[in-house]
């Protein structure tokens, strides 16, 4: 059976027959309300373990995929501060990075994540409401204090094409840090003393065949090529000054980088696809792992899956204040890194863990794949819960609920399971 992923279980805590299920809530109520719990004392352990996990990775990188995910909450009307962006899309902005380790493309720990509101945010970076800004204004700062977190391997941020800005490329470049972005082909640079468009750059760069891959389904060939350029254009500011007038154009110092062109070509050699990339990453690193870490992006959306879809269902969450979503997302997140850090582990023991997480989820799992995060939650999920059970019911109590519920006299008889088997295993 592979439960329908709106049913997916999320991690939590069962509630013990000890205490009545209005207790348990009133308990989890006050937690997520109580002001004096700080959004960085719950991040604090996301920190520790990404700096202590990372250690253990072969690379001298680390990779940090930043990116923003809508939270529905359309028929909640109780919920406060709504963010309404069209009549049939508000709710609340999620804002995460998450550490990658940079040989695998396996996802650590979320490092930082911000919650955004009609009015202002709520972030593990500050202690305090703050005012709302633009994407990439307030991920400027962001990476400044990412930048300081004692992660001893060279980080590489990673953003999609909204990070294409020449502003913030020059405000975070001047400070030596590096970057990997997707660039707009509208967009101009400078290549050969010339300034073109990057679609036209692109069409220059001679690529190599590097590899098979699946695209939307289908086998096809993968092909690589760079070439270096510079990004001279002005910066046009989208704000307003004083006076209401949109802000000139802001020349500014050239920002020299790569062109990665990643290029998919049919049988026939057709071109099914094709990525830009532009990186200030130095060339030791080629322009094939590139291609490969600009794909790891994923990671961060199978996160946001993870806390929607296959795992939390967040947009289900009845919080009405943007600060509880994100005082019980920041604990859920936590369920994740456990998962995570289940797949991640190569040692045998954790390998049959893996499996038989997997197939107590009862999730479908593709032949010669890693086991996906979903299915491992969710094993771990139900794998909790029955513990839970187990050591609040005898064997003869489960025993009489089996009799009731399956019209049968022994779990031996519906199971194969053997009573005594399970009372000696404790």
């Amino acid at each position: 059976m592979n439960p329908l992923a709106s049913l997916a279980p999320a991690i939590k805590d069962l509630a013990s027959t000890q205490k009545s299920s209005f207790s348990t809530t009133q308990a989890v109520w006050r937690f997520l309300n109580n002001n004096k719990i700080s959004f960085s004392q719950l991040n604090q352990p996301f920190k520790l373990l990404a700096c202590e996990q990372i250690k253990t990775s072969p690379h001298q990188y680390a990779l940090i995929v930043h990116d923003w995910s809508q939270l529905q909450y359309v028929k909640h009307s109780h919920k406060v501060q709504r963010l309404q962006r069209t009549e049939a899309n508000s709710g609340y902005e999620l804002q995460s990075s998450l550490l990658v380790d940079a040989s695998s493309g396996l996802p650590i720990a979320p490092l930082a994540q911000t919650l955004t509101d009609a009015s202002g945010c709520y972030s593990t970076f500050s202690e305090q409401y703050s005012e709302r800004k633009s994407h990439l204004d307030s991920l400027a700062e962001q990476i400044k204090t990412i930048e300081q977190y004692p992660i001893e391997k060279t980080k590489v941020h990673i953003i999609d094409r909204e990070g294409d800005s020449i502003a913030h490329l020059r405000e975070i470049s001047s400070h030596g840090f590096k970057w990997l972005i997707r660039a707009k082909e509208s967009h101009r640079i400078e290549h050969q003393g010339e300034t073109y468009k990057v679609a036209e750059v692109a069409e220059k760069v001679v690529t190599q065949q590097v590899k098979p891959i699946a695209y939307k389904g289908n086998r096809h060939m993968l092909h690589v090529g760079e070439t270096d350029i510079r990004i001279t254009r002005a910066a046009k500011p989208k704000r307003k000054d004083d006076l209401g007038q949109r802000v000139a154009p802001q020349p500014g110092k050239a920002v020299t980088a790569r062109l990665i062109v990643a290029v998919v070509k049919d049988a026939q050699g057709k071109t099914v696809a094709r990525w830009s990339l532009i990186s200030n990453v130095s060339s030791e690193i080629d322009a094939v792992e590139l291609t490969t870490w600009y794909y790891w992006r994923w990671t961060i959306e199978c996160y946001f899956k993870l806390l929607k879809q296959a795992g939390h269902n967040v947009e289900s969450w009845l919080q009405t204040t943007p600060a509880a979503i994100l005082r019980r997302l920041l604990i859920s997140s936590m369920a994740c890194v456990l998962t995570w850090r289940i797949q991640r582990s190569e040692d045998e023991q954790n390998q049959k863990i893996r499996i038989f997480l997997a197939r107590l989820s009862g999730r479908q799992q593709k032949r010669g794949k890693l086991e996906s995060a979903p299915a491992i939650l969710a094993g771990l999920s139900i794998l909790l819960n029955t513990l839970q059970l187990l050591s609040e019911y005898s064997i003869d109590e489960l025993n009489e609920i089996a009799t009731i519920a399956l019209g049968t006299s022994r779990c031996v008889d519906t199971y194969g399971l053997n009573p005594e088997v399970l009372r000696s295993n404790g």
